[in-house]
């Protein structure tokens, strides 16, 4: 059996390890990671093995050669251009005239290959996918299977929400011959994404395999830290090669260690090294080959690659010293930092915790290196959160946070595009926002200034100004400590968790644009941007009706800036307002008592960035969340017959009802704003003015109150008889804590243990019975599910969140489990 290694990978989140090497190069324990694919497919006798390179080709081509040192056979098959993983394996056609193997070049494992062509052999399949289980399944390809391990499904990299199994691909496939013919030439294809949906669409038998044994893929330096321990731990069965002088300590020819010095396993120290006086080297490190490790020099938990000079009294703490690199005296370098190749760095230097350092920099004597020198990237994996990016201010997200973090966005953006900022009106959000605007300038792109302004504001303005995109800063509702940051594309939609990636891997790596000082633009101040928002939303609409009318209604907000915006602007158009500043909505009987005061027609309560809007009705009655939604679908309904109204998942099924009675149509989207304002952004203007009605009455609290108005008197009825339209219905929220590592096994085992219940599967799981329906969605920021249901009753509704929190406790083991006593229910 031949073997195909793909090796084209240029290991961008391992920076700034890949600066100088393409990933498969990089060293596990001494070893080039491509080594131990190799020497593991040699274990299993195959040994005519084709590589397919894209990034530092020469790199790998000077290191192995045609293989004839390391006992196999070498050919290569070099892409000019990206080929995608299939499109690579397909330039190899010609060497492929039997069932093969593919493997990846940067992932390490120990699997028994001899099992997985056995099984490949005795299910008669074309494409035999080796796949195996992880706790947290967001970074890989999730597969699934049928009961005869037939592959029924795939999903890249998914949210939580779309998290339906922790079996994921390893990348390790055996293939036959034929399916190279459903593989365009010289086109960009991939496995998973292009070939094996093709296949599972034509019905060719393919299976999945899935492995006992070690696999990672070393995609970043968590994984990279990980591997090399879990080798010195035995966890993966791989031949170093190296003399064991005594209990978990290995080392290569020609070292010589001082006898002062002391080593404690598990350890590994290469070849041709010297090791000083009291040099203390502890578990879990790795000296490479010809290094100098001087006297009082202490390492632990920390790799030191090839030819690097650590010089009297450096300490190591869980970093990473990459090749030809010198510590001068007493330096310190702390957890999860990374120094890059041939760097210097001088006397007493301290490189804090999660710093990187990229290759061939010198830092200076005494230097506390607090910040990634040039690019380097956080060891975070996320500056995003479910509902966007937040933090504490001054700790969390401080100016030099924002400045990155502007340079980082702006990157994404060609140059001279444009964007909108904009802030409240507190000192925090605006001090934010002008750090934040420095860094877009930084990198090139046009900004425009709006000043103090509130998020449904700085949406209409990106469509006005046709810019690509924007953000608004603001305190976070809960927390007056706290900020809040709003990502904008250029349809005034919060951006896709795509965009949210393009900005993290900008930020993370520091892998900014840099521009010359004549490219730099002029700020554009905007200061009176919310005069053409509120004629805009004026003039959309039929002041005559209302002013006609003349509706009574109270306002209630906890902001000043809301107040003085809204007031004016619905006296301007006939309405008699009572407005009342430093509310909230717990206090309910303060609102209601004002509302009955002054005989008002309803009262609205407006949150303090204006983006949320509750009704409140003459008897009292709140109207929020699900009532709220299926108000404003209602309006919608009744304004536009036979219209598509958009909604969440998690919306009452009564919606349905309500669409038969005007031949409309429900559209339900996954649940986060992005989807849903995406999807009614989608037909905007120029296909249904329905659907921006639709996205303003949810997502702008000060358009939708106008329109919402202008409803009730072109239709002459009161808040009142619109409620009275929508059916009752019962609702029941619970959560649950759930760790992270268990997700994907709950999920494929709520899927797996169904019994008749239909399945939908747009965002986590729902369960659709006769009479309700439950929803299980992974929580993206804590370690919890959450579960939503609908059903006959209040008790009925509860009575099915509690069959599934049983179920999830009894996959996870947990009895006691205090989350799920969290309930919230909601009848109407």
């Amino acid at each position: 059996m031949k073997a195909i290694i793909m090796a084209g990978g240029e290991g961008s989140r391992l920076r700034p390890l890949t600066c100088d090497i393409p990933k498969p190069m990089v060293p596990i324990v001494n070893k080039p990671v491509m080594e131990h694919i190799i020497n593991l497919l040699k274990q299993y006798g195959i040994t005519e093995i084709g590589v397919t390179l894209m990034y530092m080709p020469q790199k790998i081509k000077d290191y192995f050669g045609n293989g004839s040192a390391f006992g196999v056979n070498l050919t290569y098959f070099i892409e000019d251009t990206p080929l995608g993983t299939a499109g690579s394996v397909k330039n190899a056609e010609d060497f492929l005239d039997e069932t093969f193997i593919v493997i990846s070049g940067d992932s390490l494992t120990d699997m028994d290959l001899n099992k997985a062509i056995k099984y490949h052999k005795s299910k008669k399949s074309k494409a035999t996918l080796v796949l195996t289980h992880v706790e947290v399944p967001l970074e890989y390809g999730v597969v699934i299977l049928d009961e005869e391990d037939s592959v029924t499904g795939f999903l890249e990299k998914p949210g939580w929400g779309e998290v339906f199994s922790d079996t994921i691909n390893t990348g390790t496939y055996i293939l036959e011959p034929e399916v190279l013919t459903y593989i365009p030439k010289f086109k960009k294809f991939d496995f998973s994404q292009d070939l094996f949906p093709m296949m599972l669409s034509n019905s060719q038998p393919m299976y999945g395999y899935i492995m006992s044994g070690y696999w990672c893929d070393i995609g970043d330096l968590r994984a990279y830290l990980q591997s090399s321990y879990d080798i010195l731990e035995g966890k993966i069965n791989i031949d170093l090669g190296l003399k064991q002088i005594k209990k978990d300590v290995w080392v290569g020819q020609g070292t010589i260690i001082d006898p002062d010095a002391v080593i404690e396993g598990p350890c590994v120290i290469g070849n041709n090294c010297r090791i000083g006086s009291k040099a203390v080297i502890e578990n879990l490190s790795v000296i490479g080959n010809n290094c100098v490790i001087e006297e009082k020099v202490s390492i632990k938990r920390s790799i030191v690659w090839e030819t690097s000079y650590l010089e009297l009294g450096s300490e190591l703490r869980g970093t990473i010293v990459c090749s030809k690199v010198n510590l001068k005296h007493y330096v310190t370098a702390l957890e999860n930092s990374v120094i890059g190749d041939g760097c210097i760095v001088n006397e007493r230097a301290v490189i804090k915790p999660n710093i990187k350092i990229w290759p061939n920099k010198t830092v200076s004597s005494l230097t506390v290196v607090d910040r990634n020198i040039i690019w380097g990237a956080k060891h975070a994996n996320t500056i995003f959160g479910e509902n966007g990016l937040s933090g504490i201010i001054n700790v969390d997200i401080s100016p030099e946070f924002a400045t990155r973090l502007g340079a980082a966005y702006g990157s994404i953006y060609k140059n001279n595009s444009k964007v909108v900022v904009s802030s409240t009106t507190s000192n925090s959000a605006r001090m934010f926002k002008h750090a934040f605007i420095s860094g877009l300038l930084s990198v090139g792109v046009d900004v425009f200034n709006l000043s103090s302004l509130l998020t449904p504001i700085s949406r209409h303005a990106i469509g006005f100004l046709s810019v690509q995109g924007g953000i608004h800063i603001k305190l976070s509702g809960d927390n007056p400590n706290k900020l809040r940051v709003d990502f904008m594309d250029s349809k005034g939609a919060s951006i896709s968790r795509v965009t949210e990636r393009k900005i993290e891997n900008a930020f993370l790596r520091e892998d900014f644009k840099r521009c010359s000082g004549e490219e730099i633009s002029r700020l554009n101040n905007i200061t009176d941007y919310r005069n053409y928002y509120i004629r805009s939303v004026l003039n959309d609409i039929e002041v005559s009706k209302i002013r006609a009318r003349a509706p009574k209604l109270c306002i209630f907000s906890p902001s000043d800036f809301v107040i003085s915006l809204v007031a004016p602007m619905l006296s301007d158009i006939g309405c008699r307002v009572a407005s009342f500043s430093s509310t909230n909505l717990h206090e309910v009987d303060k609102i209601t008592d004002e509302l009955r005061k002054n005989n008002v027609d309803f009262a609205a309560y407006i949150d303090s960035n204006a983006e949320n809007l509750v009704l409140i009705n003459q008897h009292g009655n709140i109207i929020k969340d699900e009532m709220f939604l299926l108000l404003t679908s209602l309006i919608i309904l009744k304004s536009n017959p036979e219209t598509e109204v958009i909604i969440p998942i998690t919306a009452p099924s009564v919606i349905e009802e309500m669409a038969l009675r005007y031949h409309g149509k429900v559209i339900r989207t996954k649940t986060s704003p992005h989807a849903v304002m995406e999807k009614m952004l989608n037909y905007n203007l120029l296909k249904d003015r329905s659907n921006m009605n639709q996205f303003l009455l949810n997502f702008d609290a000060l358009a939708g109150l106008v329109k919402i108005i202008e409803f009730l008197c072109v239709y002459n009825v009161t808040l009142l008889d619109i409620v009275e339209e929508i059916p009752r219905f019962y609702m029941n929220q619970k959560k649950i804590y759930c760790p992270w590592e268990l997700m994907g096994k709950v999920m494929r085992t709520l899927i797996t243990e169904k019994s008749k219940e239909q399945i939908e599967l747009l965002d986590g799981v729902k369960f659709k019975f006769k009479n309700g329906w439950a929803l299980i969605i992974p929580d993206a920021d804590m370690p919890l599910c959450r579960v939503y249901s609908e059903g006959s009753s209040l008790k009925a509704a509860e009575m099915i969140s509690d069959k599934y929190i049983n179920k999830i406790k009894s996959i996870i083991g947990d009895n006691s489990n205090p989350a799920g006593d969290n309930n919230e229910k909601t009848a109407y």
